[in-house]
């Protein structure tokens, strides 16, 4: 993918390493800058995105590479509302759906991103190692990362001549990884998938939004923020605390047998459907035990 000279790259404030770090290594070889919209007060992420692509007088956007919902912070990023403006500036999207495929429902025909990426270890219940990405048709006669035989139309061990026809590939297939046809790790990501369909992401979304409801609902009576419900995702909940008060939380409640993860000064809890109310409740009688010791 190539992006315009003169043109604006937009990312998230302390978004994750995967939308990010490509478009700063590539902006001064290609002349086009990245502009990282910072942290919304008021956790309006979709807001804070959709003005910065909308202002008066910038350049125009080339690219806009987010991720669906902020990975520490857990506040949801309307990725329709945003590709629509991408789309009245003539702009490329790129959504990096590693925290909400799997829970959010995302429908690429409507939708029309130009790629989408996502591994299968978060939400999909599957293997640490595989990933996948959806490219537009309008982008596949890009240039893959990996060049290999079986990204092209005829580079085959069993032909008489090696490289009869070295061309790739006229789809997407071109842009799959090299050994990719690793058994073990495929047929365990299709079973993760397969099982998050029969279950249907409204049903999936649904319980883990009852089950960060009540962690919300418990947690504010102890003195700890948690955003608004209109704004967080229903999967992932990021709780905040006073100064200090975050200091060896995280290693306690470990020792209790209750597994949470720092984030950028935050507590991230993301309950899966392998997780019940007796969890939640769990979790909220833990954390209130360590924040009065």
């Amino acid at each position: 993918m190539t992006v315009a000279r003169g043109t604006r790259v937009i990312v998230l404030q302390n978004d994750h390493s995967s939308p990010v770090l490509e478009w700063q290594a590539r902006a001064d070889a290609q002349g086009f800058t990245v502009e990282t919209v910072r942290s919304p007060g008021d956790g309006d992420w979709t807001a804070a995105v959709l003005s910065a692509i909308e202002r008066s007088g910038a350049p125009p956007v080339g690219l806009a590479s987010i991720s669906s919902l902020h990975w520490s912070e857990g506040a949801l990023i309307d990725v329709e509302k945003i590709g629509a403006a991408l789309r009245r500036q003539g702009a490329m999207f790129l959504i990096d759906g590693t925290q909400s495929v799997g829970v959010l429902t995302m429908d690429v025909r409507s939708l029309d991103p130009d790629f989408v990426i996502f591994p299968t270890y978060k939400w999909l219940l599957g293997p640490y190692g595989r990933a996948f990405i959806y490219v537009a048709r309008r982008h596949q006669d890009g240039v893959p990362l990996e060049q290999t035989a079986s990204g092209r139309r005829d580079v085959r061990a069993e032909n008489a001549v090696y490289f009869t026809d070295p061309r790739y590939v006229t789809d997407a297939r071109r842009f799959d990884m090299g050994e990719r046809d690793h058994f073990v790790s495929l047929e365990m990501a299709a079973i993760g998938m397969e099982m998050v369909a029969g279950w249907g992401l409204p049903a999936i979304a649904q319980r883990l939004a009852m089950l960060t409801d009540r962690i919300a609902d418990g947690v504010r009576g102890i003195g700890v923020g948690v955003l608004d419900k209109h704004l967080r995702a229903p999967h992932v909940l990021s709780l905040t605390f006073k100064d200090g008060a975050l200091a060896g939380l995280v290693e306690g409640l470990a020792a209790e047998g209750v597994y949470v993860a720092p984030r950028l000064g935050r507590m991230r809890v993301s309950p899966h459907v392998f997780n019940d109310e007796a969890d939640a409740d769990r979790f909220v009688a833990a954390l209130s035990r360590r924040l009065r010791s």
